[in-house]
């Protein structure tokens, strides 16, 4: 039996994935193990059938018991959250594509080489200069982390005292964080959701998302509550381009999101090398509706570990009539056509 392990296991993009392999045309082939600095929350994780505490990944212990992990079981792919300095078959980008994705500055500054952002701003707690760069920017404005996922600490600043205010709060309570600045982007916001094989695109898909958990007065981050597919050359094309500003020869996963501007022209946002908390709606509308090439995480391990994989469409794989929603504590569902269960009196 194959052996895939996937870090992140106790995370919701980490279970999905692994729910996505247990439930794939393989999934009772493979020994699926899982990782997570958290027992508590990998003890939520209902595929795996071995589940491992690590130190946190930035400690130096952190490799060292993973590879040990690697080497007891005999793991053969390891769906890193991500990590690749691993004994076993990865499926990522190299190194220097991998630690743009992790430095939202690094792909602000490809994109905007490239004409497809503003050139953005870096605030620093090291820089003195922090107070006059404030009062230069133009709002509204975008105000985000420079690292971590989620949009993290982010917010829509309308005036230089709330950009103020926002990062020195942060960073007087010990958080000595570089901040983002960028344009504020109004409109549409979307996921492009991508597979690559040395340079070559394997399959994508975009969807787009309509509404969030709970309430977002202040910032952003959190997850979506409503999901699209949804067919934009527009999406795809931006999309594509800004893959291949980070890497030449795309390889592995790539996840960019983007939003539209004040004309609606899609920037992108925000590029990961590794799926998204959302994989597990392509998973559910291939067990639906009979199309395993739209299981991703299948897809991606059979490619990584050098197994055939069936026929899949490069653009727009899943088709445009489909609906995912979700909540807290409430699981997932999709809906065909619009086709909603609820009778409409309102």
């Amino acid at each position: 039996m194959r052996s895939i392990l996937v870090t992140g296991a106790g995370g919701s993009a980490g279970n999905n994935v692994c729910w996505s392999l247990r439930v794939s045309n393989d999934g009772k082939k493979i020994v699926l193990e899982g990782t997570d600095v958290d027992r508590t929350s990998i003890e939520l994780n209902r595929w795996i059938d071995r589940a491992y505490s690590l130190p946190p990944a930035n400690s130096p212990r952190y490799l060292r018991r993973l590879n040990q992990v690697v080497k007891k079981d005999k793991v053969e792919m390891i769906f890193p959250q991500p990590d690749y300095r691993v004994r076993a078959s990865v499926f990522l980008p190299d190194r220097e594509a991998v630690k743009i994705c992790q430095d939202k500055y690094e792909a602000l500054s490809r994109w905007f080489k490239k004409g497809l952002r503003k050139e953005p701003t870096v605030l620093s707690p090291r820089n003195r200069s922090t107070r006059q760069l404030v009062r230069k920017l133009a709002f509204p404005c975008w105000v985000r982390a420079r690292q971590e996922a989620g949009g993290s600490l982010s917010c829509l600043a309308k005036s230089w005292r709330s950009v103020e205010y926002w990062v020195g709060y942060h960073w007087t309570e010990g958080l000595r964080t570089d901040f983002i600045v960028e344009e504020y982007l109004p409109n549409r916001d979307f996921c492009f959701m991508s597979i690559w094989t040395k340079g070559e695109l394997v399959t994508s898909m975009v969807r787009e998302r309509l509404s969030w958990v709970g309430h977002r007065i202040v910032g952003s981050g959190g997850t979506s509550k409503l999901n699209r597919a949804v067919h934009s050359n527009k999406v795809n094309m931006t999309a594509l381009e800004a893959i291949r500003a980070v890497s030449e020869k795309p390889h592995g996963i790539f996840c960019v999101d983007l939003k539209g501007d004040v004309r609606g022209v899609p920037r992108p946002t925000e590029i990961n090398c590794r799926f998204t908390t959302n994989v597990h709606y392509l998973t559910l509308a291939s067990l639906r509706l009979g199309h395993p090439e739209w299981n991703f995480p299948w897809l991606a391990a059979r490619l990584c570990l050098g197994e055939k994989i069936p026929s899949t469409k490069t653009l727009n794989a899943l088709p445009a009539n489909l609906w995912f929603t979700k909540n807290t504590d409430m699981g997932f569902a999709m809906v065909e056509g619009g086709k909603w269960r609820a009778e409409n009196y309102s």
